[in-house]
């Protein structure tokens, strides 16, 4: 399912409405699905996360507001630069599954469950901002050190879809990497920023989906268009994926 380059803004601010229209749509959807998450659950609270440049402009604005920046640099020094470095972006992976290409993934790592620094007596302290990849985990059962996490299909597949869009809202310069690395280069790009361990954000090609999984995608992707402030990049993934059917 192949689709034609859509059209990003230029400004981040209408980028952050944007992403809060994204996380609205999926936020009403999820709380469809019976997941056993509950508030002190923190087993996939890891710093395996990753985000984009925007979530982390995001992000930074909560800290900014709060006068926090401090705080954030003591988290940020509890981690290893490049440690959790993925090899490929979602939608370059999605790229390559498209045209039938085999993805290199030397040099990435496994799975990091080492806590999430933002984690305070298991509960998130960024939470209201946090990242869609920290939003989208969710299991139909309790998960522990012994019991890992169950999802449903279709909920990887939007999960999936959602991230490939947020990507895309990034796609005209922005990176992706992991949460820790997007928010350290942030903070010192006005100085010696290094993207070293950053890839470059790609626009969305298209999407993995099986037809029941696309009925469903389509209606939250018309939810978007919508809802959003900015109707011209939600509205040509529309019209982009009404054409792939």
């Amino acid at each position: 399912m192949n689709i034609r380059k859509s059209r990003v803004p230029a400004d981040t601010p209408r980028k952050k409405e944007l992403l809060n229209t994204a996380y609205g749509v999926y936020s009403r959807w999820i709380k469809r699905v019976p997941l056993a998450c509950r508030k002190g659950c923190a087993a996939c609270c890891t710093q395996s996360v990753c985000m984009t440049c925007l979530e982390g402009e995001v992000i930074l604005d909560f800290i900014k507001r709060r006068k926090k920046r401090t705080w954030l640099n003591e988290k940020l020094s509890e981690t290893v630069p490049g440690k959790n470095k993925p090899a490929v972006t979602t939608n370059q992976y999605a790229r390559a599954c498209l045209a039938q290409e085999e993805i290199d993934a030397a040099g990435a790592g496994s799975w990091d469950f080492t806590p999430c620094v933002f984690l305070e007596d298991n509960i998130c302290s960024i939470y209201e901002v946090r990242p869609f990849g920290c939003r989208s985990f969710g299991s139909l059962v309790r998960c522990s050190e012994n019991r890992a996490a169950e999802m449903a299909p279709v909920h990887l597949a939007v999960n999936t879809v959602f991230t490939q869009i947020i990507e895309h809202l990034n796609s005209d310069g922005g990176y992706w990497a992991n949460m820790a690395d997007i928010l350290s280069y942030l903070l010192k790009k006005e100085g010696t920023g290094d993207s070293g361990n950053l890839l470059a954000a790609q626009p969305a090609p298209g999407f993995l989906l099986e037809p029941h999984e696309a009925r469903i995608v389509h209606a939250l992707l018309l939810q978007l268009k919508k809802q959003a402030a900015e109707k011209q990049t939600f509205g040509d993934l529309i019209d982009n994926f009404m054409l792939m059917e």
